[in-house]
């Protein structure tokens, strides 16, 4: 069993500036120094991380730099998450060249999983066909990640067409693509997370974790998720998956919250 722990709580979440004017450049980045990062999240006890797309991309000319930070850190990259708009035909075929690029570096830094995001709602809402064509789209991503040996799957999340417990329902019946359940996106989004994990236990690649409180996201055991009932959910029936903590959004300070959590997972996961 892997456990991770997610960098981009630790900066501002951005896009690459270039994907304003190109759909190819399109991606998550996380405003931080990744070396200073790994380090953080290392001292705290976790050996894996989970990256944004941009975090990787930016070193497509220099992988050497950030072997060499993961190897100071003695950290591994378990996970990469990425977004894409998926509906737009034209723009798929750009979506799925920038998927191909972050696949085969992912593959060269032995990544397990890339988890995607996203899901465009038009300005006019969500319109009927919207599901099918995002399915179509994810499933030509979906081929290119396991191309190169990667776990594709697919990540619940709010601001998309899949944030509410319906939405879930028409993707992942249109789908056959793995959910990396969100619990807190997926309480956040009006549903019940043990109930999702539940019904997709065996589409389930790996678990992100991460709790739920008045103010937004929060460190694990400080919110309203049933994050011991999901845990022991799981291990009841047998799940050997990873597990991969997320604490962004965040308004305290990002260490504490990555040692909350750690804390929190003694004798659960750790």
């Amino acid at each position: 069993m892997k456990l991770g722990y997610m960098t981009n709580g630790f900066g501002p979440l951005v896009g690459d500036g270039g994907g304003v004017t190109s759909v190819k450049d399109i991606r998550y980045l996380t405003m931080c120094d990744d070396s200073e990062v790994f380090g953080k999240i290392a001292e705290v006890g976790f050996r894996y991380v989970e990256m944004l797309e941009g975090n990787l991309t930016k070193y497509a000319g220099n992988p050497e730099v950030l072997k060499e930070a993961l190897e100071k850190n003695q950290v591994s990259i378990m996970s990469i998450c990425s977004g894409a708009n998926f509906i737009y035909r034209d723009a798929l075929k750009d979506e799925v060249a920038h998927m191909d690029a972050v696949s085969k570096m992912a593959a060269d830094f032995g990544v397990s999983y890339i988890t995607l995001c996203g899901g465009a709602i038009r300005a006019a809402g969500i319109q009927d066909g919207d599901y099918t064509l995002l399915a179509e789209g994810v499933a030509e991503v979906k081929k290119v990640i396991e191309s190169y040996g990667l776990k594709a799957s697919y990540h619940p999340h709010l601001g998309a067409m899949v944030e509410k417990p319906e939405q879930i329902e028409k993707l992942f019946d249109l789908s056959d693509i793995d959910m990396c359940p969100d619990v807190a996106h997926i309480q956040a989004g009006g549903g019940d997370p043990l109930e999702v994990v539940k019904k997709y236990y065996d589409r389930i690649s790996f678990m992100h974790l991460k709790d739920l409180d008045e103010n937004g996201f929060a460190p694990l055991g400080t919110g309203s998720v049933k994050l011991d009932e999901i845990i022991t959910y799981l291990k009841d029936r047998g799940y050997e998956g990873d597990w991969l903590v997320e604490v962004d959004g965040y308004g305290g300070d990002p260490v504490e919250a990555c040692k909350t959590s750690y804390e929190y997972l003694k004798g659960k996961l750790i």
